[in-house]
């Protein structure tokens, strides 16, 4: 004779809150990590002492806080909110239960399931894009152009004249220079194209950054630096690059310099 109702709904009970447990360790493990890495990044960056380090280093802990919060945010009220629903529907299952019933309450939590794993990759990708992580910073950069320009919000002209390999170790904090660039194109100065170029000179990796939008106030721009201008030049003072405003008529062009 085949298992009895009662042995099968045990069965399917142990089995939904073993899978719950494990996502939920991995969530915790995720989270930490993270917090560790974060930890790391604001302990080195605190050695910084002129004044024009320390300002940097201020923007870069405010900016870090905010992720902080915006993935605790999507940890809380996404993966623990389906964990939680999750959960709920484990209690309604008891070894009574109609086979209709049962089969309802497990595809809803097979669901539940697949959405918060869905979650939690995603929340991976923002911080380490996986075609980043696969492929390299060009090939991400591509990536990221294609997709803005399938939107149709905005148009990127994108052209990688690279001759020469990335350090890994820099690979990211670059990639993040060029989304803070479009972020502020996109949000702040009314443009409707963009240029970017990639190249290197002798040593150097350049980026070449180019909109069409309303421009930057060049006679106050040391004293009204955004956010998202504060984190590029933190993230260019780790990598040890620096960063050119040249003139534009209508736009804002940049030119950004790091060693290779």
């Amino acid at each position: 004779m085949g298992e009895t109702e009662e042995a099968i709904t045990l069965k399917i009970i142990i089995i939904g809150m073993v899978v719950i447990f494990l996502l939920s360790l991995a969530v915790i493990v995720f989270f930490i990590v993270y917090q560790r890495r974060l930890l790391a990044q604001q302990k080195k960056h605190q050695k910084i002492e002129s004044d024009y380090q320390k300002e940097l280093l201020k923007t870069a802990i405010q900016s870090q806080e905010e992720e902080r919060s915006r993935i605790a945010k999507e940890l809380h009220d996404n993966v623990g909110a389906m964990l939680t629903t999750t959960k709920l529907y484990f209690g309604q299952i008891t070894p009574g239960l109609p086979p209709e019933e049962l089969t309802t309450i497990t595809h809803k939590m097979r669901g539940l399931l697949d959405n918060t794993i869905q979650d939690v990759r995603s929340i991976s990708q923002n911080l380490r894009p996986v075609v980043l992580e696969k492929l390299g910073l060009v090939e991400a950069v591509e990536s990221l152009a294609q997709t803005l320009n399938d939107s149709h919000k905005i148009k990127i002209n994108f052209k990688n004249n690279t001759t020469k390999i990335i350090a890994k170790s820099k690979e990211l904090n670059l990639y993040r220079i060029i989304q803070e660039l479009i972020t502020n194109t996109i949000k702040h100065a009314e443009a409707s194209k963009i240029k970017m170029e990639l190249k290197n000179e002798l040593n150097d990796f350049l980026i070449i950054y180019e909109d069409d939008g309303k421009g930057l106030d060049q006679k106050n721009l040391s004293h009204k630096k955004g956010l998202g201008l504060k984190n590029i030049e933190s993230r260019l003072s780790v990598l040890s690059g620096t960063i050119e405003f040249l003139p534009a008529s209508p736009g804002m062009k940049v030119r950004i310099n790091c060693p290779v």
